[in-house]
């Protein structure tokens, strides 16, 4: 396990604990945006590039995991004015978060429906195979190997029932569906994409777009174990 990040993942952790002081100048409101996944599909670096924007309040924190919480709890009109007290910025900015792990959560779109009930929803989604292959490497610099971490790993990349779970609470037109392999074949014109779909400037284009963010250092699982896909009908299609 890699101690720095662990270290650093219960900083934050300890950090999120109570809302942010809101500036003077500034004031409180839900989040204009929310991104719910997936994790290992580039959600740091979209969120840099969302960030950087001008539009956009950028000293925001990028994950809050503000909802995992209440999996076994109720969650009132306190609750979602406690969240929305996280996103303070200036008159004329936008602000939000992207919590990777918030899709895969079965109990977590009533409750952002809920509690930010006007904001835009994100979803960056990988080739399954390779979001799990780069999720167990990341699990490995934090914890230790384990069938319940593959098994969470696995889970995280079944797209179709969250999306049809999170659809059943919001509007479609809400979300944006974005495709991570789309997103590095051409940065400009996907983030272009998000900009109008966030109601902001789409002209603008920040620096270093291709630069990536947050790769995992753990060297990645050889999932090769000598399967003629092509055996599989289903599957044959890969070879």
């Amino acid at each position: 396990m890699r101690l720095g990040a662990l270290v650093a993942r219960v900083r934050t952790r300890v950090g999120l604990r109570h809302p942010p002081k809101c500036p003077d100048g500034s004031h409180t409101a839900p989040p204009d945006f929310i991104g719910l996944g997936a994790q290992r599909s580039g959600t740091t670096w979209l969120y840099s590039l969302i960030a950087a924007h001008p539009g956009v309040y950028a000293d925001a924190l990028k994950e809050l995991h503000f909802f995992h919480r209440y999996w076994n709890r109720p969650f009132d009109a306190t609750d979602a004015t406690t969240y929305a007290r996280y996103f303070p910025r200036p008159e004329g900015l936008l602000a939000g978060e992207w919590s990777p792990g918030y899709l895969s959560h079965f109990w977590i779109p009533p409750l952002l429906d809920a509690a930010a009930p006007d904001a835009k929803l994100l979803v960056s989604l990988r080739d399954p195979v390779d979001r799990y292959r780069s999720g167990r490497a990341l699990q490995s610099e934090t914890r230790r190997p384990s069938a319940a971490a593959a098994s969470t790993a696995f889970r995280i990349g079944c797209y179709g029932m969250q999306l049809e779970q999170l659809f059943s609470y919001v509007d479609r037109a809400r979300v944006l569906v974005v495709q991570f392999e789309a997103c590095t074949r051409d940065p400009s014109t996907e983030l272009g994409r998000i900009y109008e779909f966030l109601g902001l400037d789409a002209t603008f284009r920040p620096g270093r777009i291709d630069r990536r963010v947050n790769e995992a250092r753990a060297k990645k699982l050889d999932l090769d174990v000598g399967i003629d896909v092509r055996r599989w009908p289903n599957f044959e299609h890969l070879a």
